[in-house]
């Protein structure tokens, strides 16, 4: 079931469409740690789908949030660990996959530009999107969705657990059939 959505959606979609033509190429490897019975599921986007992040609402459409190093997909990966208070060890054992990306319409929220609208808009909600995500979507999830319907195939985001690195997110169902997302390292299950 759906949720909320924010009360201030269409001011924050009147914002952005400032910036609806600022799409640019992206390419490169990313990299994502999660647990092993989860592995095949890492290009999906299901988990954030059902169960909410940073930039995707509950119970909405499928995102998939990367790293640009593998450094920095552990860090995120125990950095989930530690706020469900588990010890690093209990954490383990995870598999992290390397994943090829390639897409044309993408746009980097913490350039200067961008960020200059966007930050004001996050900085209106002090509550973390997950304390307030099972009544309403969250600012950073309203943001994300409105860049989504924008058509925009992913986003550049800053890392909450490390400053200055950024993190992607992949929105599969606005990739066109020149982009690619895939695990090329990843062996199909038996």
């Amino acid at each position: 079931m759906p949720i909320k959505p924010h009360p201030k959606f269409e001011e924050i979609e009147e914002a952005l469409r400032l910036f609806c033509k600022q799409g640019k190429p992206f390419a490169g490897v990313c990299y994502r740690c999660v647990e092993s019975q989860f592995v095949h599921q890492v290009i999906t986007g299901e988990g954030s789908r059902l169960y909410g992040a940073r930039w995707t609402p509950k119970n909405s459409f499928p995102s998939v949030y990367l790293c640009q190093t593998a450094e920095m997909a552990l860090q995120e990966y125990l950095a989930r660990g530690r706020r469900m208070k588990l010890s690093d060890h209990k954490s383990l054992p995870m598999m992290m996959v390397s994943v090829k990306l390639k897409v044309a319409n993408f746009l980097d929220i913490t350039d200067m530009e961008v960020a200059s609208v966007i930050n004001p808009i996050l900085e209106t909600e002090k509550n973390h999107w997950r304390v307030v995500q099972d009544r309403r979507e969250a600012i950073s999830q309203a943001v994300g969705r409105a860049i989504k319907e924008m058509g925009f195939s992913g986003i550049a985001v800053p890392s909450q657990v490390s400053s200055g690195h950024k993190n992607i997110v992949i929105f599969p169902g606005n990739l066109v059939l020149t982009d690619i997302l895939s695990t090329p390292g990843l062996k199909p299950l038996p």
